[in-house]
């Protein structure tokens, strides 16, 4: 069996095919496209015409590739820009004409569980309880708890904040770099959502980052020759030190500066990628935490475990 999902995030519409086997996820290919659907939902609460003409493009790509796998079925789930969008069911209709596709938006709380999943997915020997931070265009997400694949329960605290990589920069930072007011801005701004938020965690909870703004930031702090499955074959760790130590170093760059540190990672990401690492460093400095474990398993790969999970649950009843 093989199924293919796509995460539609605020920047990226992210493909994954995989091959399920004997209850394993096994990853294929992947493939992401830069849509940028949540530009201007922030100020105007709209998916624009422009975004939604990349994302049908993007769409009907994945949708060639997947066919090309000989994939089974194609799952697409969207996030935190199409649920805050006002015309979120119309543009549901422009895919659906366009590609026949059905697209499930997923709440905040389904978001939260499938990527807590996923991460978890790439990191087995975790067995007691983990914070999962999942930094996205539109919005983090915060979870904590244990393994949602074996109890329906096991999500203690889950969190969506409207804070993310292009929401935020589209918000504080108008140039690149940033002056040092808009930054201090920004930081306070983050401080008192994530006050607000008071998530259970600290250094005694594991913590690991998935999605965009943690993998790139892996990859850049690797090098520029390192490839995302150097993170499969041995997901790295960052120190709090170091994520500090980049956020401080991207501040003092320059569009062209950011994306020669680790072009591929940055391709799609080089001018909201300095606002990532600021949200991920306010983070673990505000609770303490010491080191972030990277997972390179992501939404689309949860999307795989939930459709797996409903599909047992139909073969039970």
């Amino acid at each position: 069996m093989r199924i293919a999902t796509i995460d539609v995030g605020t920047n990226t519409a992210q493909l994954l095919v995989a091959a399920v086997v004997n209850g394993t996820i096994r990853r294929l290919h992947v493939d992401n496209r830069f849509v940028r659907l949540g530009e201007g939902v922030d100020a105007h609460g709209r998916i624009n015409e422009p975004a939604q003409e990349r994302l049908v493009e993007a769409l009907q790509a994945h949708q060639a590739m997947a066919r090309e796998w000989e994939a089974d079925t194609i799952v697409v789930g969207a996030t935190s820009a199409w649920r805050d969008a006002t015309n979120h069911d119309a543009v549901r209709r422009v895919v659906k004409e366009a590609t026949g596709l059905s697209v499930d938006i997923l709440s905040g709380k389904d978001e939260a569980t499938w990527t807590f999943a996923a991460a978890r997915d790439a990191c087995p020997d975790v067995t007691g309880p983990a914070a999962v931070i999942d930094i996205g265009g539109g919005s983090t997400e915060i979870i904590v708890g244990t393994d949602p694949t074996a109890n329906d329960d096991a999500i203690t605290y889950r969190r969506s904040l409207d804070m993310g990589t292009v929401r935020f920069t589209e918000r504080f930072f108008k140039t690149q770099p940033p002056d040092p007011a808009s930054v201090r801005e920004a930081a306070d701004a983050i401080d008192t959502i994530l006050q607000k938020a008071n998530p259970p965690v600290d250094d005694a909870v594991p913590l690991i980052g998935t999605a965009g703004t943690v993998v790139a930031l892996a990859l850049v702090e690797a090098g520029p020759e390192a490839s995302p499955e150097h993170l499969l074959e041995s997901p790295p760790t960052l120190e709090a030190d170091t994520v500090r130590q980049w956020r401080e170093r991207l501040m003092a760059l320059s569009f062209d500066e950011v994306m020669a540190l680790h072009p591929e990672a940055m391709h799609g990401r080089a001018d909201v990628f300095p606002m990532g690492v600021l949200i991920l460093d306010r983070f673990m400095a505000q609770f303490g935490i010491s080191d972030c474990r990277v997972s390179p398993y992501q939404l689309r790969h949860g999307l795989a475990l939930r459709w797996q999970a409903e599909r047992r649950a139909a073969q039970s009843r």
